[in-house]
């Protein structure tokens, strides 16, 4: 697939935060008979219903539902909050169940770890982020901009932190646009690959970082991918090639846009919010939170999603995708390093056998 090299001109889905936040177009309401159809699910379901291959019964209203959320995800802001999702801390079984079915009419899930986790609990588990073997999700502290390993990024809100803990969200293509008018010489390194840490999420024949570029466009579809802490700790690795001096200029150049007021929208998720994002072009960082003591603490449930509409990507997101085909399984963080026997396979082709809904 033809890769461009030379941006020369602006890539579509530019936005600023501050021209969102007032109207807030990107919330929508759980419809009744969605809401009615995920109470049903969530009593007719077991826990081990969350698993792989799933096999949900699809449901009008749901369908409406997530017919809904991808105009938002394919429109140009690449994202969506739904209000209002039923949520309870003495049924997160059943919260579970409710929100696995969301999803399956959405896509496909992918595992988030190595133990195989489908649905992941975001939540302070005192894990330090400057370590490369602990990640951000269980930690309480900031979390910089950055993207996952997959096509979409959902998070649940269950019960929200006694401070602190926003969701912040950036167009990459506004970060891209402004790096074009400022600094195209800078913009060009970031289209051409950087060393990244695989963080012990390899197999054993791999080596344990790839190389990636932050911007790419592929059949004139732009997608992005920028993870700072996991190109600078590439260079633990010996034979990592080294970052220079014009690389770093352009990866704080990034981060310089990111912080400048009017950039990203910052929202508070209130518990029953459902925020879902096109990963490839959002990216999404967290604030610092704390909880009461003697309390259960903020908890956000996760769900990465391949899906059906995903573009075509680089050669070399292979190294973390496996497949770079359009709208097929991909992506995710499988256990042993292996992965799953339908990777590559069209989502479609899996909604349509009844594997998923």
């Amino acid at each position: 697939m033809p890769v461009e090299r030379n941006p020369s001109k602006p890539v579509p889905g530019d936005w600023r935060g501050s021209d969102l936040a007032a109207e807030e177009p990107w919330r929508i309401p759980v419809p009744d008979a969605a809401l009615s159809a995920l109470a049903e699910a969530a009593a007719r379901l077991t826990p081990e219903a969350i698993q792989l291959p799933p096999s949900v019964v699809p449901s009008a209203a749901l369908v409406d539902l997530a017919n809904q959320v991808r105009e938002h995800l394919s429109g140009p802001n690449g994202f969506v909050v739904l209000t209002g999702f039923p949520v309870g801390d003495d049924s997160l079984t059943e919260t579970k169940l409710a929100y696995w079915t969301l999803g399956m009419h959405l896509g496909l899930p992918v595992s988030q770890d190595r133990n195989g986790t489908l649905i992941g609990h975001v939540e302070d588990r005192g894990a330090d982020i400057s370590r490369h073997d602990q990640r951000g999700h269980q930690s309480a502290a900031a979390l910089p901009f950055h993207a996952d390993r997959t096509d979409l990024v959902s998070l649940l809100c269950v019960r929200g932190a006694a401070s602190g803990g926003l969701s912040r969200l950036a167009s990459s293509a506004a970060v891209h646009n402004t790096l074009l008018d400022e600094r195209p010489d800078l913009l060009a390194v970031l289209y051409d690959p950087l060393p990244h840490d695989r963080r012990g999420e390899h197999r054993a024949d791999e080596k344990p970082w790839c190389a990636l570029p932050v911007f790419s466009s592929v059949e004139g579809n732009f997608t992005a991918r920028y993870v700072r802490r996991f190109i600078v700790g590439s260079q633990r690795w010996p034979d990592a090639p080294r970052l220079t001096p014009r690389q770093l200029e352009a990866l704080d150049h990034v981060d310089e846009i990111l912080q400048r007021p009017g950039v990203a929208l910052t929202m508070t998720l209130a518990p029953g919010d459902v925020q879902i994002i096109d990963n490839l072009r959002l990216l999404h960082a967290r604030s610092v939170f704390e909880d009461e003591r003697h309390a259960r603490g903020r908890l956000l449930l996760r769900l990465w999603l391949a899906h059906a509409a995903s573009p075509p990507l680089p050669a070399s997101y292979s190294a973390l995708y496996g497949s770079v085909q359009a709208g097929v399984l991909r992506g995710g963080v499988w256990p042993h390093g292996a992965w799953p026997p339908d990777l590559g396979v069209a989502v479609k082709r899996l909604a349509e056998s009844g594997a998923i809904g």
